[in-house]
């Protein structure tokens, strides 16, 4: 990245955030993204996912991954909509397409990964009908009857890898984008937002 040596750590390089160009702001974007959320929920993935008899780091990646999509569909919508919308803003755009094409229980896994997932862990501890299930390799989704309740569960090693791809292709658009361009100037309007004003 061109420009002032930046640390990724916002409070440490809120002073400079005002003056980068279009592109040193997408460059900033990705490596935060990378630093606070794709690297670490890797890590966890990859070592701390297989539950031991007095804890598991399933649920904690779950609910991270989850805010990690909602954070970026800020991103995407310029910070419009409410939360679920957002979410789905990302989800639809960059992440499987089953999530707005397939069912289960009578709404599609994109409003099942919002309701079940995002906010039954966010709010509950729990996963409400579904949950993660399969390893790396194994198919991304799938679903079941549990207690009478059809419910989808996901690949972790799937959803990880999908988002991971789902940010690379808008960082890619973004790249490819104008700056006076709609993509842009929402993503541009939320960087100022969030990083700049810490708002």
């Amino acid at each position: 990245m061109n420009g002032p040596v930046l640390s990724g750590w916002i409070d440490y390089d809120r002073p400079h955030l005002s003056a980068l160009s279009p592109s040193q702001r997408i460059d900033y974007f990705e490596r935060r993204v990378r630093l606070v959320a794709i690297n670490p929920l890797g890590r966890i993935l990859n070592t701390e996912i297989t539950p031991s008899p007095d804890s598991s780091a399933l649920l904690i990646f779950g609910v991270s991954l989850c805010c990690a999509v909602e954070a970026a569909g800020k991103f995407v919508s310029g910070g419009r909509g409410a939360n679920g919308e957002r979410f789905l803003a990302f989800l639809h755009k960059y992440m499987a397409a089953e999530y707005q094409t397939s069912t289960v229980g009578g709404v599609t896994f994109g409003e099942a990964l919002w309701v079940h997932f995002r906010n039954g862990l966010a709010h509950g501890f729990a996963v409400c009908h579904g949950g993660f299930e399969r390893n790396r390799g194994q198919p991304y989704f799938e679903t079941n009857i549990v207690a009478g309740h059809e419910s989808l569960s996901l690949n972790p090693s799937a959803f990880f890898d999908d988002f991971d791809q789902g940010l690379a292709r808008y960082v890619s658009e973004l790249r490819a984008a104008q700056p006076t361009g709609g993509l842009f100037v929402d993503f541009n309007s939320v960087f100022d937002v969030v990083f700049v004003q810490g708002r």
